[in-house]
């Protein structure tokens, strides 16, 4: 009992360890910006003030959060939709020069994003794409060679003998990658998912060059101003 007790309790220690930065995150968002800026850091707000959610609600509006989902969502399907199937094939249908393709899917991952920043830029302008939702989208989705990586390695060591199963059955590769691959990759589609919502909501310099206009701009672009003034205003000259 004692040790149940032992265990329970450092489990809520440590909980409330990692919780620490988004409670300290919840509380600084009611402060005033005199509270939050004062040192040493002042942990529970004197006083609540709600209108900092209506107030950064009307700065973002309501247009800059849609484009943001729009943007993430859009991003994660769509290498979802080409990591997936490209994963299994690599990793399960014969394919010559596979060998090959996986060379040409690892040197891009060493690619610096600067470096291919110009070069993407000015194929998006020859495609009269700069200034829209597809400009700004598809050169993203292009960077998948992480995920198509990621997912032929979790396929590789995948059970060959229900994929045999299932061709013996009659089942062709799509029905097999459907209805057998898929719902068993459920958590490194999950994992993969994370990590590229977030790469992509935290994004910042490819839509600031191609889509910076009011009708496709995301909230880091339209947050950036706001950090450069809390700057200034922190560190005055």
């Amino acid at each position: 009992m004692t040790m149940r007790y032992g265990r329970y309790t450092t489990i809520v220690v440590f909980g409330l360890i990692i919780a620490f930065p988004l409670l300290y995150l919840l509380s600084g968002s009611l402060m005033s910006f005199q509270e939050i800026s004062q040192y040493p850091p002042k942990l529970v707000p004197s006083e609540l003030i709600w209108q900092n959610y209506a107030d950064a609600w009307e700065y973002l509006t309501p247009r800059t959060v849609l484009n943001t989902f729009i943007f993430v969502i859009s991003v994660l399907v769509l290498q979802l939709a080409i990591c997936l199937p490209a994963g299994f094939a690599l990793a399960k249908i014969p394919i010559r020069g596979t060998g090959l393709l996986l060379a040409m899917f690892i040197i891009p991952i060493f690619l610096p994003a600067n470096l291919t920043l110009i070069p993407t830029f000015i194929v998006t302008l020859e495609l009269g794409l700069v200034g829209s939702f597809a400009g700004l989208i598809l050169p993203v989705v292009g960077h998948a060679s992480l995920g198509i990586l990621l997912f032929r390695q979790f396929f590789a060591t995948f059970p060959g003998g229900l994929i045999e199963a299932a061709r013996l059955d009659g089942a062709g590769w799509f029905r097999t990658f459907f209805s057998i691959a898929l719902p068993l990759a459920k958590p490194v589609i999950a994992s993969y998912s994370v990590v590229t919502f977030l790469t992509a909501w935290n994004m910042y310099i490819w839509p600031l060059v191609a889509a910076p206009g009011p009708d496709t701009r995301v909230l880091t672009l339209a947050l950036a101003p706001l950090a450069q003034g809390i700057s200034a205003t922190s560190h005055p000259r």
